[in-house]
This record gives structure tokens, sequence and C-alpha cells, in this order.
């Protein structure tokens, strides 16, 4: 069970608020385009969330001289009152299905692991140092977490439908329409605050951020006492939308190999076949829609290999899987796709255990089959590993059982648009 409050959120003044303005999380946001981001508009919100170099440790200073300037400018403005946030979303998919998603933005009060909150990924240390350093500087949410709760009756979602004229309505670079608004009804306020109260959330995206945030709070509590009561920073900026919402989508993330393999060519095909079915794939077809297709009642993982070509690989067996990945994993977790990739084909055969994956040296990982097609068909790669995506039932399923699964397993899109409101915490 969790607490979610309303709060006095800083936004955007509306003579300010255009597509311009806004961005993706940080942690999607390459150089070149926080540099377009940021020469797009003077006031885009990358000047807060994200660094101008990778690796800069004093960017956190200047980010927090720019949010006390535009907020002295009247670039940024606070509501007089509390309110929580509604959000919708209207997107595409590649394959022409339309799709809404829709949730709220509120504060919500922070809990360890398990406590009403659930994880289902790691966090690495370096992204973590950067937040809290950021939000030392700031003392601010610069972006929400994005957190799951079941809602089989509607009983929140029946509170959020955008008025008329919401205080954002913009269109994306990748034809996302994002609408804002406020919800400042008290009774509605309470009635979505109340219905919460029963439910648990599961992070989707923003695992970085919640730890930051606790870490926040641990010393912040530290250096004031450790006040009896909840104070602003016990808090963080949170979007939440039902498990059962229609457009909660869950994307693959594949997997790029480059450098030099111990197997490669017909060596590797033959010690792929122990484990798997293995049929080829001509270089016009789908891999995506090949694996969706084999992949009833096992795990299907489509190969494209810079001597062999594209192959679809149909796991044998589920218990080779269980095998692979030792006693002590659940089966939740072992027949994932992305463990049965790690397990079966990464490690054994091209040699890419747990600490070459941490290095991010030789694999790297992209939404798009095609983009990782052509790495390897112009030889930037050596291989990728077409992925079927993880289902938002077993995401939810594998953090209520405490069960962790492996960074890059889900991709939920779209992403969440940056600089929408921030949560100050002072």
């Amino acid at each position: 069970m969790v607490e979610i409050l309303p709060f006095r959120g800083l936004h955007y003044s509306p003579v300010h608020i255009r597509a311009s303005v806004f961005a993706p999380p940080y942690d999607v946001i390459s150089p070149a385009e926080r540099q377009a981001y940021a020469e797009g508009n003077p006031h885009n919100i990358v000047r807060l969330i994200l660094g101008a170099q990778p690796g800069d440790q004093t960017w956190h200073a200047q980010a927090a001289a720019t949010l006390a300037e535009w907020m002295a400018s009247g670039v940024l403005e606070r509501d007089a009152a509390p309110a929580l946030y509604g959000y919708r979303q209207e997107f595409a998919l590649a394959d022409g299905r339309k799709y809404t998603r829709t949730g709220f933005m509120g504060r919500l009060r922070l809990a360890e692991w398990g406590d009403g909150v659930h994880r289902h990924e790691r966090t690495k240390l370096g992204p973590r140092v950067d937040r809290l350093a950021l939000m030392r500087a700031t003392h601010a949410n610069m972006s929400p977490v994005f957190g799951l709760y079941p809602d089989p009756e509607g009983k929140v979602g029946r509170w959020l439908e955008p008025p008329a004229n919401p205080l954002v309505d913009v269109q994306d670079g990748d034809g996302v329409r994002h609408v804002f608004w406020r919800i400042e009804d008290p009774a509605v306020v309470q009635a979505i605050s109340g219905a919460m109260a029963e439910r648990d959330v599961v992070i989707a995206d923003g695992h970085h951020r919640y730890e930051t945030a606790l870490a926040y709070r641990a010393e912040r509590r530290a250096a004031d006492g450790n006040p009896d009561q909840p104070q602003p920073y016990d808090y963080v900026l949170m979007y939440l939308t039902a498990l059962e919402d229609p457009g909660l989508v869950v994307l693959p993330t594949h997997r790029v190999i480059s450098g030099d393999l111990p197997s490669e060519g017909r060596s590797l095909l033959d010690a792929l076949s122990v484990d798997f079915e293995l049929s080829p794939v001509g270089e016009q077809d789908s891999l995506g829609r090949a694996i969706a297709d084999a992949a009833d009642g096992t795990v299907a993982i489509g190969a494209c290999l810079a001597e062999s070509g594209c192959w679809l690989l149909k796991l044998r067996d589920l218990e080779r899987a269980r095998v692979a990945a030792g006693d002590r994993v659940p089966d939740e977790l072992a027949t994932l796709d992305v463990c049965v990739l790690q397990n079966l084909i990464l490690e054994p055969h091209l040699g890419i255990g747990a600490e070459k994956l941490a290095t991010g040296e030789q694999v790297t990982y992209t939404i798009h089959e095609q983009e990782a097609r052509k790495l390897v068909a112009g030889g930037e790669a050596r291989a990728a590993f077409i992925l079927n995506p993880t289902s938002v039932e077993r995401v939810w399923r594998a953090a209520r059982q405490g069960v962790v699964m492996p960074q890059k397993s889900t991709y939920f899109y779209p992403k969440l648009l940056s600089g929408l409101v921030l949560n100050p915490l002072d």
C-alpha cells in the first residue's frame, strides 16, 4: 500500500509552453541530441537534466543556477495550490496500430523495496551518483519515476479525463501527442489518493531516480535530526498508470554484439543447434515476426550473424534454460528471453559474461530490428540478437515476487516527457 499526495508543481509558464522546451528522459538522450535540444530552444529542459559532456561532474551547479534563473524570470512558475496532474499519451507503433495511455503524476511517499513499492531491474552506480549530485544541487525531482498499479475496476482511471483546455498539448518528434493537465478538485484528488492507498506499485522505468530519492532522503533526514513529521524530501515525483491500461506497451530491447568473437559462422551455428532448432530467415523477412510466431510455449530468438545471415533460434526444451540458469534462479527468470540469450548463447559461445555486459563495451542495445541488422550488414557489428518483448504481466509478477530481471529487459514506450512538471523538495 502506498501514499500518494498532491503537490505544488513547478512547470513552464503558459507563454513558454511549446514542444521545443520538452525532452525525453536524460538516459535516452545522446550527446548530439542533447545539443540539438539545447540549440532548439534556450529554455529546453535538457539544460536542467543532462550535462553537455558525458562524464562531466561540474554541470550540476550550473543546472541549479539555471533553475533559479528561470524561476526568477518567470520561465517556470509554481502552482499556488497542491494538485495531482493528469497525463495522456497518444501514439502509433511502426505497424500502424494506435494506442492511448493515461495516467497521473503525484508525489509518492518513499518506501524501501518490497514495502508497497517493488522493482524489476537493478541499477548501476554511475547513474545513481550523477542523479544524486543533481538532486543535491537543485533540491528537486526533475523527472518522474514511472510506476504501475492494479486497477481492474477502473476506480482510479474514471477520474483521468483531460479537460478541454489542458496545461500542455504538444506533439513530439516521434509523433506522440502529450496532453497534461491539473487535477485540482479536492474531492477528485482525495478519491484518487484514497484508491491508491489500497494498492502496491511496481517501478516500470526510473529505478535510478527512485534509488537516488531514497539516498537523498537518508542524507536530508540525517542532517535535519530525523524529524518526526514527513518532509518534502520523503516523497518522490511519480507517474502512475494502471496495469490494465490498453496503451501500456513494452517493446523488446535487441542486443548488438561488436568486437572479436570466439565462435562465428558455421561453427557457431553447429554449437547453437544443440539447444535450439535453427531455421534460416531471408534478408527481406522480419525476424521479429518470425520469433513472435515461433514463441508459443517456448523461447524464440532471432540471430543476425555477419558470416552466416539471419536465423530463427527456437529453444528445444524450456528445461535447458532452467538447467543453464542454475538451481537458485526462479523459473520466472530462467525462462525469460534475455536470460536464455545470456545463459545459452552469449556467455557459453561468445564469451560475454556478466563483467563484459556491465562495461557496455561489446554489447549495445536498440529497440529497432532494422537498425540492429543494418549494423551487422555494414560491418559495424558482428552479430545482433532480436528478442520478443517481455509482457507487462510478467514484469508485474516477477517484481511482486521479489525477482529482479536483467538490465534492459523492458522498454516501456513511449517515454515520458521531461519538463511537464518538477517537484521542489524544499
